[in-house]
């Protein structure tokens, strides 16, 4: 029959219709950039607090209501004014293109909140809005300037320079000229080594420059076609019209002045031109739930007292296409957090800081605790704590912390020498630092497909820029994992160098070198120094099990372990092995999953030395004595870190590709 002929056609097409929407949602979201480098925001679940919570809603809102649910606020600027101790407001979900500058005044016992509606995601932006609402009317093509670029329908006094892809918030890169905007050319050259325009240029990668002359914003998304990057370049849509995108407009989305007492919970803040967030001469901030996208870095902050991070997501603006170079010579570098003044009493718990070129400097911080975190993707410095100060301790413990290239190094130098209250300095332990992957220094000079240049190994994890004297540090009970060895093999992954003018300890760690046999080039220091070190494992995983001869023979039979029973009876690294750490899982490439807890008869089971208890250590109990080598002891549970402890150090860890 024709018309049941009919419908069994159709119910063949509905069939093969819903097939492919089941497809696709197995494939996961398709996204026109490129895929996100992080897990993109969600809406919190936070409860909502029962009274005194006001409202604002950016799409339904009128300043003219009274605030409440029913009736919400339109504005921030309005609804912000109006907060008493003790109210909460609640953003009602959407974006807010409006910055907001806030100095609130909270008291202890009834603090302000700002918030998101539970289940509703809400945005602050300070970017221009047409470029993410409307690009289809925002940009022109420009057949001017080189194939594929385009520029804004209108003029800007400000603008344009860092950005990101709206669908996967993959950052931009902000040029400097239009010579590397138009630019054909992706090699390193060393006539391209200053930032001066030059006949040839770079291309950098999707990104944006302001013509100062016309006010327009002009936009190139040319495919990176770099060979070696593989799913690392950028092969997306390179028509802007056709994508939402945020451009960086004002300074930042959220710069608190004077506050006190504030609570800062579940919002995500963009489209900045310098920073994601600015706190300055403020006491008692807490950031709960915020995910934050830098401009040139993520959040500066000033003479502050009492600023408290968890669970806060601070993205950078490397996309995976973007190399140290192309950050330092072609961009403009800087760091992700910044101190300044004085600063005191900061704790970080469970947050994500990935994906910049420097990461924090903290040379103006007294008392920190920085713990639970995940750190990964810094293409130059690390851990900036400035050079030897008076007072204050700062405690870096149980984070991950990975592909940096720099991971602790020091600034700046004092005018006099430093004497520091006894028991200041830097705490780092039961840090797990995998550095088995390394970072992109700089394209090559010519055609390398195989990619190599993009995983330049770590040399250095405690560095400096113009000797200064470093920082005060004890360094123990964490592992350590490198590629190749330390710069000029020195001792302990050069722990054991710069250590002139200072104090530093170095206990019960665990270095892993992949290629090639650990150095013990103690040439670093010297007989002065006060430097101790002891109760440390070393191990090589692939010339380990050839080692044939006395790993620490030549150095325990030379004058400078003679000498170092001045500061240390037993004598420098006396108690130290040369063993397999025995871990449960480690992929020598740095590629997959790593569990660095240890296999029974593991080289570091009961190896290390018994240390002070004024050390802090939340493991102390479960070490055993004499202890475990390394962040994990065999009795001890693996910890997590991220954002609501999304990742474990004992499993699949989240990596750049």
């Amino acid at each position: 029959m024709p018309g049941s002929s009919h419908g069994w056609f159709w119910l063949s097409v509905m069939g093969i219709l819903c097939a492919l929407e089941i497809a696709a949602i197995a494939a996961g979201p398709q996204y026109l950039s490129h895929a996100p480098m992080r897990p993109l925001p969600e809406a919190s679940t936070r409860p909502m607090p029962t009274d005194a919570v006001r409202f604002v809603d950016a799409a339904k809102g009128d300043d003219a209501n009274s605030g409440t649910k029913e009736q919400p606020w339109k504005t921030l600027k309005y609804a912000t004014r109006q907060l008493k101790p003790g109210d909460t407001l609640s953003l009602r979900g959407g974006t807010y293109y409006e910055p907001v500058a806030l100095s609130a005044q909270g008291t202890a016992e009834k603090p302000i909140t700002i918030r998101a509606q539970q289940g509703e995601l809400a945005i602050i932006d300070a970017g221009l809005r047409e470029f993410y609402e409307d690009p289809a009317n925002a940009w022109e093509p420009y057949p001017q300037g080189a194939e594929g670029e385009y520029r804004s329908t209108k003029s800007y006094p400000a603008g344009g320079g860092f950005g990101n892809f709206g669908d996967s918030m993959i950052p931009f890169h902000r040029y400097m000229n239009f010579t590397d905007l138009r630019s054909k050319n992706e090699f390193w050259r060393p006539a391209l080594e200053n930032r001066a325009d030059d006949p040839e240029g770079i291309y950098c990668g999707p990104g944006t420059r302001r013509d100062p002359d016309t006010g327009r914003i002009h936009i190139r998304l040319a495919h990176t076609d770099l060979a070696g990057l593989g799913e690392n370049a950028y092969l997306g849509e390179t028509d802007p019209r056709k994508l939402p995108l945020v451009i960086a407009g004002e300074a930042y989305p959220l710069a608190l002045v004077k506050s006190q007492h504030l609570r800062i919970q579940d919002l995500v803040l963009r489209g900045s031109k310098l920073g994601a967030a600015k706190i300055e001469n403020c006491e008692d901030v807490q950031f709960d739930g915020v995910t934050l996208y830098a401009g040139s870095m993520g959040m500066r902050i000033g003479s502050t007292r009492g600023l408290r991070m968890a669970d806060c997501a601070l993205r950078g603006h490397a996309a995976p296409w973007h190399s140290r170079f192309h950050h330092k010579n072609r961009a403009g570098s800087g760091y992700l957090m910044m101190t300044e003044g004085a600063c005191t009493d900061f704790d970080f718990t469970r947050c994500e800081f990935t994906d910049h070129h420097d990461f924090f400097a903290f040379s103006a911080l007294e008392n920190m605790q920085f713990h639970e975190s995940f750190v990964e993707n810094f293409n130059d410095d690390g851990f900036e704590p400035g050079p030897k100060r008076e007072r204050g301790r700062v405690l870096i413990y149980q984070n991950y912390i990975s592909r940096c290239l720099s991971p602790f190094t020091a600034h700046a130098k004092k005018a006099n020498p430093v004497t520091s209250e006894p028991g200041s300095g830097l705490y780092i332990y039961r840090n797990v630092i995998d550095l088995r992957r390394g970072t992109y220094k700089s394209p090559p000079e010519t055609a390398d497909p195989s990619g190599a240049y993009y995983d330049q190994p770590t040399e250095i994890i405690a560095h400096d820029h113009g000797n200064p004297i470093h920082p005060v540090a004890y360094v123990y009970q964490n592992t350590f994992l490198m590629k190749e060895g330390s710069f000029r093999g020195w001792y302990a992954f050069s722990w054991g160098a710069h250590t002139g003018g200072t104090t530093r300890r170095v206990f019960n760690n665990i270095f892993v070198q992949v290629q090639g046999v650990p150095g013990l080039n103690a040439t670093g220091m010297s007989a002065q120094d006060d430097f101790q070190a002891d109760g440390n494992l070393y191990w090589s995983v692939r010339e380990g099990g050839k080692q044939t001869w006395d790993f620490f023979d030549k150095f325990r039979q030379s004058p400078q372990f003679a000498a170092s029973k001045q500061h240390y009876a037993p004598g420098l690294g006396a108690g130290d092995r040369f063993g397999d750490p025995q871990f449960v899982s480690l992929d020598a490439e740095g590629r997959q999953s790593l569990d660095p807890r240890l296999k029974p008869g593991s080289a570091a089971m009961g190896g290390g030395v018994v240390l002070p208890a004024e050390w802090p250590d939340p493991l102390r109990s479960a070490n055993g004595r004499p202890p475990d080598i390394g962040a994990l002891p065999v009795q001890g549970e693996a910890w997590k870190v991220g954002v609501r402890g999304r990742i474990s150090v004992a499993g699949t860890l989240e990596t750049t590709k």
